[in-house]
């Protein structure tokens, strides 16, 4: 691939641990590609922004000072990458890790194809287990979910949306439908954002023959996790319904909170998170 096109890379880091040198790395091995990676730092308190610096002097550093979350971080790169000609950008978890081709595979798939929004199939760290092969995205539950069948084809389409974990964007795309929505902290915005560019016509898809690894250390913090995506899923959905939706969402959040109130009288797990996310939520509104 000539080096024509500049190919940015994104990563938002926070608490990131080693977990990001592997991803950097892993991107840097990169195959017939040259990519320029951004690293936004969301104040991180543990030593991977200095692990990084130390290892990959010459990467582009912006640093927050607070915790914004994955939406805002991601905006500031990107709105960075597209002022230095961005051709493509590319979202990356700091936990995950491309194999050599990934990248490449990515890039000349959504040149040739003419796919807006790409992912690679994801599977768990180091296994052949998928974690994602497409999403889905349930308004009869009020929930998005991970596809994760073997692909039988060489680009799957019939999909809801790309999650933000590896999203390969073409620069066009921005120009389209604007940015994240910092609405979301943490979670959802990548299913907002792919529901957005369907509703304009755009094409998204994921590539079999492209692979990356995922640890997904925020199992490490069951709570703050599941505060965050019943959070961000009841901002999703009231964004995104209208009409009977609308009614069912409204009757679907009572159900869900009248059983999240014996859960807590139970007091099963994480039920106290998923309390504090519905009443921060009503709160925002």
């Amino acid at each position: 691939m000539p080096y024509t096109k500049k190919h940015y890379f994104i990563i938002i880091n926070y608490n990131s641990g080693d977990y990001i040198i592997d991803c950097i790395d892993s991107i840097m091995q990169s195959q017939n590609i040259r990519p320029y990676i951004i690293v936004v730092d969301n104040a991180s308190r543990d030593n991977s922004l200095e692990s990084c610096k130390l290892q990959f002097p010459n990467l582009t550093y912006i640093y927050n000072s607070h915790n914004i979350g994955f939406a805002a971080g991601a905006n500031i790169g990107a709105r960075l990458a597209l002022e230095k000609g961005a051709s493509t950008v590319t979202f990356c978890n700091p936990d995950a890790v491309l194999e050599k081709t990934c990248a490449n595979l990515l890039i000349s798939t959504i040149t040739s194809r003419n796919i807006d929004i790409l992912s690679p199939v994801i599977y768990k760290e180091n296994t052949d287990d998928i974690w994602f092969s497409g999403g889905h995205i349930s308004f009869s539950k009020m929930k998005t979910t991970h596809t994760n069948p073997l692909p039988t084809t060489d680009l799957i389409t019939d999909i809801d949306y790309i999650t933000g974990c590896v999203m390969t964007v073409s620069a066009d795309v921005f120009n389209k439908i604007g940015l994240f929505d910092e609405n979301f902290f943490l979670y959802y915005e990548d299913a907002d954002f792919s529901l957005r560019a369907k509703k304009a016509n755009l094409k998204l898809g994921v590539l079999p023959q492209a692979h990356a690894y995922h640890t997904e250390i925020s199992e490490q913090n069951k709570d703050q996790k599941t505060y965050f995506l019943v959070l961000s899923g009841l901002i999703f959905f009231n964004k995104h319904t209208s009409g009977f939706k609308k009614l069912w969402f409204k009757v679907h959040t009572t159900l869900r909170k009248i059983k999240n109130y014996f859960d807590c009288k139970k007091n099963k797990p994480l039920a106290h998170s998923v309390r504090k996310a519905y009443q921060d939520y009503a709160s925002k509104k």
